[in-house]
């Protein structure tokens, strides 16, 4: 992954994002909340290309309707694609239970961006077990690769939706 351009992302942001690691962005919120921006190679589907979308809650702690968060992430959503034009998948942590209002959450913040239109988000909901997961995949719609890119996660999707018992 191509690491992203701190001072363009620093330039636009309300909050100040820094990396140490050049995968992982860190923003500290008004609040004092730490939240750890992740983007990860993710193999699951294509061989290549693909990236794990990760936003961690470092502090536990809930930032409600914290708009500044939502440009902050969004804007780090862009400038992954200024450096890299590949795929975006992401997955709604588990742990707590609370996968489907992470989900909905991330939907309505991308429905606020000013460039959504540049982009497929296209999610999904898989029932693992007693788990239901969230999914989502983020693609520039001038990707060359977008028809068969969208095909193969819907694909994929299908297979783990209709699994056999």
């Amino acid at each position: 992954m191509n690491a992203l351009d701190m001072n363009f992302i620093n330039r636009l942001t309300p909050y100040k994002v820094w990396t140490e690691n050049g995968r992982d962005y860190i923003i500290e919120t008004n609040r004092g909340n730490i939240f750890i921006i992740g983007f990860m190679d993710d193999y699951s589907i294509w061989p290549t290309g693909a990236y794990q979308f990760t936003i961690n809650n470092q502090s536990h702690r809930p930032s409600p309707n914290d708009q500044k968060l939502r440009e902050t992430i969004l804007l780090l959503i862009e400038a992954f694609f200024m450096a890299n034009p590949d795929i975006l998948l992401y997955i709604c942590e588990t742990g707590d239970g609370k996968q489907a209002f992470r989900s909905r959450l991330f939907i309505r913040w991308f429905s606020t961006y000013s460039r959504r239109d540049d982009y497929i988000l296209q999610t999904a909901e898989v029932q693992e077990e007693t788990t239901r997961n969230f999914a989502a995949i983020i693609v520039q719609k001038n990707n060359p690769r977008l028809t068969e890119i969208m095909a193969e996660f819907n694909e994929t999707i299908d297979i783990l939706t209709n699994k056999p018992e």
